[in-house]
């Protein structure tokens, strides 16, 4: 009971701090505790100046917003960090409800579940893979690698190169059952933009874990691919879970 208290009063929190951030970030003038009060009340949420007043110093205090002496408070440049992560982080808990509604298949399922029954998949296909792949197999995973890396580069969308991927080695391992089981799971395009979302808010780096994976493949090293891979969707249980208990 208390613990989800204590989470629902978090999110409570953290919403109550986008919302004030959102307001410094677009007047671009310092705003004041009365003026803070109004934009909390006209969003739903109803808090007295003073009550405004304690959010607005708890937010200095950790450097998102400092005071220009008696106007008020402005947005620093940490504080435009802090509102970018919890407006990306509000639009990956729409996602990640939107997906669990949307995608037939896992209805009713956690996304511990959904992620521990692909990772069995994945670990098996990358297994099977690194015993069946061709040089010209390689050079593909080696191509989607390496584009990855550009998008990243240019911070640009790169779900679909990241699908790609683990796509690809399940083609490799030549095994159809394993394809129906990974098609079955429903996990399309939107979902690895979904996970690449939670990697990006607990700020791990992603690409690594496919070039590691792809290395293995390529040294011929079935059983090395396959703990690479049960760790890097451990990584993605983690940060899925991590996320999924914030909202």
């Amino acid at each position: 009971f208390f613990g989800g208290a204590l989470k629902l009063r978090y999110q409570y929190m953290e919403h109550l701090s986008m919302e004030i951030l959102d307001a410094a970030e677009r007047t671009g003038l310092p705003i004041g505790a009365g003026s803070v009060s109004i934009v909390l009340k006209a969003s739903g949420s109803d808090i007295s100046e003073a009550g405004a007043g304690r959010l607005l110093r708890s937010l200095r205090e950790k450097g998102f917003l400092k005071k220009e002496g008696f106007r008020g408070h402005v947005i620093t440049p940490e504080g435009s960090k802090k509102l970018s992560a919890l407006r990306k982080a509000e639009q990956t808990a729409e996602t990640l409800k939107k997906l669990l509604n949307s995608s037939e298949n896992i209805k009713g399922h956690s996304i511990t579940d959904i992620l521990t029954a692909r990772k069995a998949i994945e670990r098996e296909a990358v297994f099977q893979a690194t015993k069946n792949a061709t040089p010209k197999d390689i050079k593909r995973l080696e191509d989607i690698v390496e584009r990855q890396y550009i998008e990243m580069k240019r911070k640009s969308y790169f779900a679909d190169i990241a699908a790609e991927f683990h796509k690809e080695i399940v083609r490799i391992a030549h095994i159809p059952l394993l394809n129906i089981m990974y098609e079955f799971i429903g996990l399309s395009v939107e979902w690895h933009n979904f996970f690449i979302e939670t990697f990006r808010i607990s700020d791990t780096p992603l690409n690594v874990s496919h070039e590691r994976i792809l290395e293995a493949i390529k040294n011929g090293d079935p059983k090395g691919a396959a703990d690479l891979m049960d760790l890097h969707m451990a990584d993605v249980i983690d940060n899925a879970e991590n996320f999924s208990s914030q909202i």
